[in-house]
């Protein structure tokens, strides 16, 4: 067994090569690690860094530069943060039966790389900073390739369980490949390949439902191990690996059963040094029946306490040793099956010779052991209840959502905002938001569903569309000075080095020496420059990059991306985040209203108006560049109104525009 920091392996295995399409399967999902410090791995050319508002800043910049992607995960156990990035996250909620609510629980990352080859990550890791990080987890990681390394039956089982839980948990038929996950599909389309090479000993198991009776739930795998690969003898010793319990017997009795084994070592569930998470008397209990409590070898290796989530089965048979590395805890939910009410969990067999074993426990003194009870499986509450089936479309651009609802009857209930009014969820349909619900959802992302006469909440993440239009979190800002220099020097770079240090210095304005952040500068919008020919002479800057007439066809192409980008995309550099910006500093009585009236006429006149007559090659949402031109001059106007008084009159401003058109044009 080989150790190693997961993200850094994984980076190790990228080795800069570009992906194609992801698709993760996780019980924990945190969309704050996932985009921060998971997703950056895939664009290796991007320096993005530990700091969020850093890689915010940069995502909305380079996001269509992702593959497609898609996350799975359980229901209940995702962050309450929503998604800020163009990639589908599809949680699933399994059923209650018989007054038990299981979990969805397998943890696979398919990564598809350049030349058509494939990883495949499988173990314990959720998508989460501990799991991908901090924990000891145990996982499996496999390269598949056709006609290189491609045994069948072994990677035909993932092209099964993907294609299950598209059918079970989101009818959809993979051969008609009408799923709204792309990455699904990518994925799919690599397992239908045929370049078959040899099988292996490797063997994957999860526990749900199957027409064959054998392997229907955790012990029927160890039976069918037992039977099929060790000649039906018991086997001569064990070794579990959980960081959680049963909270009675009768999971230990199983194993001892199934087994038939008298030499049974268990890992003590630490949750840090010398503290137990189980209840003393089990513990005792346990070990008066003749199991042996031990440490996990590999921890005593890590300075300080780390929290082990591995969950790995030894079964050291007559001529082989069977290790199972998965999701399986050592508890009832994780060892019944789908089938009786339990959790979906996941596992790979290997088999090795047996003189290849390697005892992964070792004694340790039991003497100054605490116990603070029994810690319940992932944290995982009784009080989660079956969740609505409800969809939700967010449109950024047109500044909808878009309800769908597919039990009307029965599901009733409403979306919640912290300062705005609430959404009816009884009935499908799209509704505008309001400015508080998108200046909500911006911050973010997520809904918060209550359902009528119940005191609990359902979180949803909303499908994104036209998500370039989605506005940054409301607190981030560059200062004019900051944001008129990346546009003066537009011309002078072939690269991305003078906006990261544009942004780097904005970094460092708004954080302290530990990196925390200073709300007086994050909030601050006062200007460095206080000259107006600065904020001039940025615009026609911007303004001539990006109208330049004389272009070759490659940088007629590439101005096509920029008018998309600084005209559409709101984003602290754009002429978006500008507007946000100056339209502060005039709120805040930072900046002159006559000032202010004359640079959006700017805005309007040299930027979206020359529009009209461009040949976008189709590329040019028109109903975005109304609307935009509708706010500015709605805006222009209501300044008007407020600055036209005493000597200043509208031919005033009339005679300020033409001659400022006359020498810019």
């Amino acid at each position: 067994m080989s150790k190693y920091v997961l993200a850094e392996y994984l980076k190790e295995q990228l080795n800069g090569r570009r992906i194609n399409a992801a698709v993760f399967h996780t019980f924990n999902f945190d969309s704050e690690f996932f985009e921060n410090y998971l997703l950056p791995l895939f664009l290796p050319d991007i320096p993005f860094g530990d700091n969020k508002i850093q890689n915010t800043i940069l995502w909305k910049k380079f996001q269509h530069d992702l593959p497609p992607i898609t996350v799975y995960c359980d229901f209940h156990a995702k962050a309450q943060k929503g998604i800020h990035l163009n990639y589908l996250v599809r949680p699933i909620d399994v059923q209650k039966l018989d007054g038990f609510k299981p979990c969805y629980h397998p943890k696979h990352s398919f990564i598809l790389l350049e030349g058509n080859e494939l990883l495949i990550i499988t173990g314990s890791n959720n998508l989460t900073e501990a799991g991908w990080c901090s924990n000891l987890e145990g996982i499996n990681f496999f390269k598949l390739k056709n006609k290189v390394n491609f045994p069948q039956q072994f990677k035909d089982k993932f092209k099964f369980f993907n294609r299950d839980i598209r059918k079970t948990y989101f009818n959809e038929n993979f051969q008609d490949n009408d799923s709204i996950s792309i990455a699904d599909n990518l994925i799919d389309r690599f397992f239908r390949s045929q370049g078959y090479t040899d099988e292996t000993k490797t063997m994957y198991f999860d526990t749900r439902l199957k027409p064959e009776k054998y392997l229907q739930n955790f012990k029927s795998f160890i039976e069918y191990i037992k039977i099929h690969l060790n000649e039906s003898e018991p086997f001569e010793k064990v070794e579990v690996i959980s960081p959680y319990f049963s909270k009675e017997m009768s999971i230990f009795n199983k194993l001892r059963e199934v087994t038939k084994c008298d030499d049974i070592s268990l890992s003590i569930p630490f949750e840090n040094t010398d503290v137990v998470a189980l209840d003393k008397a089990l513990f005792e209990e346990v070990k008066s029946k003749g199991f042996h409590w031990k440490s996990i070898t590999a921890l005593k290796e890590t300075k300080g306490y780390r929290f082990n989530h591995a969950k790995i089965y030894q079964f050291v048979g007559r001529e082989s040793v069977f290790t199972v590395v998965g999701s399986v805890n050592f508890t009832n939910m994780a060892w019944k099956g789908v089938k009786n009410g339990g959790n979906y969990e996941s596992a790979i067999l290997h088999v090795n010779p047996k003189e290849d074993f390697k005892s992964l426990l070792e004694s340790c003194s039991l003497e100054n052991l605490t116990f603070t009870g029994h810690r319940e499986e992932e944290n995982i509450s009784d009080l989660r209840e079956d969740s609505f089936k409800l969809n939700f479309v967010l449109d950024w651009s047109l500044q909808t959502l878009e309800i769908q609802n597919d039990d009307e009857f029965n599901q009733k209930g409403k979306i919640e905002f912290k300062n705005s009014s609430s959404i009816q969820i009884n009935i499908s349909k799209t509704v505008k938001l309001s400015e508080e619900q998108i200046r909500s959802l911006s911050n973010n992302p997520i809904l918060k569903v209550k359902p009528s006469g119940k005191d609990y909440y359902f979180y949803y993440y909303p499908i994104h569309k036209n998500i370039e239009a989605k506005p940054l979190p409301e607190h981030l800002n560059l200062n004019d000075a900051e944001l008129l220099q990346l546009w003066l020097d537009l011309d002078t770079t072939k690269n991305n080095a003078t906006t990261l240090r544009i942004i780097d210095s904005f970094i460092d304005r708004i954080t302290d020496e530990a990196g925390d952040i200073k709300d007086d500068e994050l909030k601050s919008t006062n200007s460095t420059l206080n000259v107006m020919a600065t904020h001039l002479s940025g615009l026609i800057k911007l303004q001539k990059r990006l109208f330049k007439t004389d272009k070759t066809i490659s940088e007629k192409n590439s101005t096509i991306k920029l008018k998309d980008y600084y005209l559409f995309t709101n984003n602290v550099d754009t002429i978006s985040g500008y507007r946000n910006l100056i339209a502060k500093m005039y709120n805040d009585g930072k900046l002159n209203g006559g000032f202010y009236w004359l640079l959006l006429n700017i805005i309007d006149l040299f930027f979206y108006k020359s529009l009209n007559d461009l040949d976008f090659e189709n590329n040019l949402d028109y109903i975005k560049l109304q609307d935009i031109r509708k706010h500015l001059k709605s805006d222009i106007k209501k300044i008007k109104e407020e600055i036209v008084e005493g000597n200043l009159t509208e031919k005033h401003l009339k005679w300020t525009l033409k001659m400022l058109w006359d020498d810019i044009k």
